[in-house]
């Protein structure tokens, strides 16, 4: 299979922030008393849809208003230690991308984030430089979150690809059981957190400078 599309997710697989996230996380649970295992947090928090976490959470619905309010409450907590941590994208990430853009592969991230750290993304690295504004889809708020393919599909769809020449780039269980769900042409596991994925079949790289480029040629 020839490779015409790749799909990138963001948070864990083009920026390694597991680390921020998790304590960012902690800080805000901490605060409302919450307490979380670690399989807890792989269900419901790691690439999960902001609403769907927070239900879970809180053991209630909650409105677009309630939604947006803690998302940002959180949010703010992760991109200050962002800041204070400093931020590049992961080993090998910008030569991979610089290498398909000019092999004419046509590209899309895919991230489970809103889009104030959309934005917070864009203005902290080169994005802009090899992803047109409309092929970075996030959560907006209209689709299912990850495990549903929803955000995937439509990355495939803005690019113009078939889904099943499309690669997708993936770090956590619920963005896999996305990508697959989407029917793409192959998945590559980014293990950038030394995790386990039993019961995958996907190779796994630890740097982008392990992919295969004769996928694309």
């Amino acid at each position: 299979m020839k490779v015409k599309g790749v799909v990138f997710d963001f948070n864990g697989t083009l920026f390694w922030d597991t680390h921020l996230q998790e304590d960012s996380w902690d800080r805000f649970l901490e605060k409302y008393g919450f307490t979380l295992n670690e399989e807890e947090k792989k269900k419901y928090i790691h690439g999960i849809n902001a609403k769907d976490t927070f239900e879970y959470l809180f053991k209630r619905e909650l409105n677009d208003a309630e939604v947006h309010r803690l998302t940002e409450e959180k949010e703010v907590i992760y991109r200050s230690m962002c800041l204070e941590h400093g931020m590049q994208l992961a080993p090998g990430a910008e030569q991979l991308i610089g290498f398909l853009a000019e092999s004419g592969v046509a590209l899309a991230i895919a991230t489970a984030s809103a889009k104030n750290n959309v934005d917070f993304f864009i203005q902290h690295f080169p994005l802009l430089n090899y992803f047109r504004p409309e092929h970075i889809i996030y959560n907006d708020g209209t689709m299912r979150g990850k495990p549903h393919p929803d955000l995937f599909n439509k990355a495939i769809s803005a690019i113009g690809t078939k889904a099943d020449e499309t690669l997708i780039f993936e770090d956590s269980h619920a963005g896999l059981e996305a990508a697959i769900r989407s029917g793409a042409g192959e998945v590559i596991i980014v293990n950038s957190a030394n995790a386990e994925y039993n019961g995958y079949s996907c190779r796994q790289i630890t740097h982008f400078n392990q992919v295969d480029k004769t996928l694309f040629v």
